[in-house]
């Protein structure tokens, strides 16, 4: 063999070094069907592809069409119908179940035929390439975007929503403040000033509510600090958050029912963040099942830690909806029904402050009607 011999020789060898290597990398294999014969010629890369172990031979088609999915080998077997008799290329993809470790892949299989002289197809031959790496980055990018989506439409409901909810307070302090300025002595009261004094400071507290709602939303998504812990007097600790609530300011505010074991009960939380927490829930025990029917707030210690609950006797919440409540900008069917005010993101808030403290939001149906909502702090 003479040098130019041996030079093109090496190249050729060194050209199918390469191929072999890219075909390993593209998880490529190429394969010869013989139809007359059932003989099937491929490449090591194939049966790698396929699941097989190395060095496997695969002579016959039906060794891969074993392989095929059960919900995808009508469909490939109709498909390969069609091919032999349009006598056309096709490019299809299925799914198998790898011998090797039992896993779904995604093959991509792209082939023409192969014709006789008189036009009688006698066989296939393409290639066979695994794209399931492919397709969970693609799963993987249309849940992102359907995600991106969502956010994007909760922002807009949130930000339709919230011009609502702060137009409502303001409209309602501007309006019984003009009252109080225009309204002459004769005809406006002491009883009368009082009740519009009440109905601002109402209308105020609901507004501070929003915007601390809104605030800490804010602070949550740009720094998920830990929560600062400190010994707490619960009994204090909830007649504060009643206090800021407002909740004084409602005429039933007396069939508020406080029941705390033992009396002199102490935990350990971030009062900030879980007094905030508390406000939310109360606030909706008083919007979804009103004051007149009855709330309890509660404070229960054992083993594995203490609980912190409100409970109401309103209508109650569904299993649905109590699976979702913890979602962002979420708004029950009662809400909707009877265009209950709210922004939703109280008790997404209060999921996340509980996370902050290791613990958890529990959200139950109460034993005599209405909702139960829970805030457990570990040990």
């Amino acid at each position: 063999m003479d040098d130019e011999t041996k030079a093109v020789s090496r190249r050729l060898s060194d050209d199918e070094t390469r191929a072999r290597r890219a075909a390993a990398i593209a998880k490529l294999g190429y394969w010869d069907a013989d139809l007359e014969n059932n003989i099937l010629h491929h490449s090591s890369e194939y049966a790698s592809v396929h699941g097989l172990p190395p060095g496997s031979i695969v002579t016959r088609q039906e060794q891969i069409l074993e392989l095929i999915h059960p919900d995808d080998i009508e469909r490939v077997s109709t498909e390969f119908d069609m091919v032999d008799r349009e006598k056309m290329a096709y490019s299809t993809e299925y799914r198998i179940i790898r011998p090797d470790n039992g896993q779904i892949a995604h093959i991509q299989e792209i082939g023409e035929i192969v014709t006789d002289a008189a036009g009688t197809v006698i066989g296939h031959t393409g290639t066979s390439q695994d794209v399931t790496e492919q397709r969970h980055n693609q799963a993987k990018l249309e849940r992102a975007l359907a995600e991106s989506e969502m956010n994007l439409r909760s922002r807009d409901l949130f930000l339709a929503n919230m011009s609502h909810e702060l137009r409502t307070p303001l409209n309602a302090i501007s309006g019984y403040a003009e009252l109080l300025t225009t309204l002459d002595a004769t005809r406006l009261t002491a009883e009368k000033a009082n009740g519009y004094v009440q109905a601002i400071l109402r209308a105020s507290q609901h507004l501070t509510n929003i915007i601390s709602d809104i605030l800490l939303q804010v602070e949550l998504q740009r720094d998920m600090r830990p929560a600062e812990h400190q010994q707490v007097d619960v009994a204090e600790f909830i007649d504060d958050a009643i206090g800021i609530s407002g909740l004084r300011l409602e005429p039933d505010f007396g069939n508020i029912d406080i029941d705390i074991q033992p009396a002199d009960a102490v935990a350990r939380f971030d009062t900030r963040l879980v007094s905030q927490a508390l406000i939310n829930v109360l606030g909706n025990a008083v919007k979804y099942a009103g004051l007149e029917k009855g709330i309890t707030v509660g404070f229960r210690p054992d083993a594995a830690g203490c609980y912190l609950f409100v409970e109401d006797h309103g209508e109650g919440m569904s299993k649905l909806e109590i699976q979702r409540a913890r979602e962002p900008f979420f708004r029950g069917a009662q809400a909707v029904r009877k265009a209950i005010p709210g922004t939703g993101l109280g008790l997404s808030l209060t999921h996340r402050i509980m996370a902050l403290h290791g613990g958890r939001l529990e959200i139950t149906q109460a034993e005599r009607g209405g909702t139960r909502v829970t805030f457990f702090f570990p040990s």
